[in-house]
């Protein structure tokens, strides 16, 4: 009897560590560089929402957004957008613009517990420049850290370098390694100083996949999807072109951590 006993209750423990084993994370997100706050579509939230909801996104990574901005008729997109689409939106303001904001944004399908809005400006920077993240707990329990940067325009590697290195500093531990995916628009090649000091701490999850810019003849590679820490699982990773949209490509990925 007491045998028995000893391996019903092993048999118990051991399903009891099976429910209990960490799920890995699965999540589909999308890079969209919307261009001066969404002019080529004529600041049209149904135009953005029509597209997004062909492929369904976890998560949403804006970068251009303008906030209440006199350019987009003063209105609120991201709000707007999260309103159809049934997401929970964060934006994150750069700088002041045309009586409002420009800045990045966030659109997410699970509420999130925190967020927010790093800054940046190197000497020689023209602009201040933002990463904006979102911490969300998954229906599975896991929790996942969503960012999106745009990095300065200049020829300067060392300004977007320097952005790098101060947005790192708050974002990842080696020591606390939340998967975190950094999204957006990195203004520099894969061969660029920018990306060869990016890849130190990130991983490049969508390598090789093809070029993003322009969305009408796509030429060079700027928007990146990165992980950390590089242990991520690229289930699908697509660049699809909007000219009406961008001038960008924008990316859709499906991509695990175990």
């Amino acid at each position: 009897m007491i045998r028995y006993k000893n391996i019903v209750v092993t048999l118990l423990l051991a399903i009891t560590t099976l429910l209990n084993a960490q799920q890995p994370v699965t999540i589909k997100v999308m890079s969209m560089n919307i261009k001066e706050g969404g002019r080529y579509a004529n600041f049209d939230t149904d135009a953005f929402c029509e597209c997004i909801r062909q492929y369904n996104p976890d998560f949403i990574a804006f970068q251009e957004m303008d906030y209440f901005t006199s350019r987009n008729g003063n209105k609120d997109m991201l709000t707007e957008m999260g309103a159809k689409l049934g997401m929970f939106p964060f934006f994150g303001k750069a700088f002041n613009y045309s009586g409002g904001a420009f800045g990045g944004a966030i659109l997410s399908k699970y509420p999130f517990f925190n967020a927010q809005t790093l800054s940046s400006k190197p000497a020689g920077a023209t602009e201040n420049r933002v990463c904006v993240y979102v911490d969300v707990l998954l229906p599975n329990k896991r929790k996942v850290r969503i960012a999106t940067t745009h990095l300065d325009v200049t020829a300067d590697d060392q300004i977007r370098i320097t952005s790098l290195a101060n947005f790192n500093k708050l974002i990842i531990a080696d020591n606390d390694p939340v998967p975190t995916l950094l999204i957006g628009d990195f203004n520099a090649s894969p061969e660029s100083d920018t990306m060869k000091y990016a890849k130190i701490k990130w991983q490049d999850i969508g390598a090789g996949t093809g070029n993003t810019i322009s969305s009408t003849n796509p030429t060079a590679r700027i928007d990146y999807v990165m992980g950390f820490p590089k242990t991520w699982v690229k289930k699908s990773y697509d660049i699809v072109a909007y000219p009406n949209l961008s001038d960008h490509c924008f990316i859709v990925a499906t991509l695990e951590h175990p």
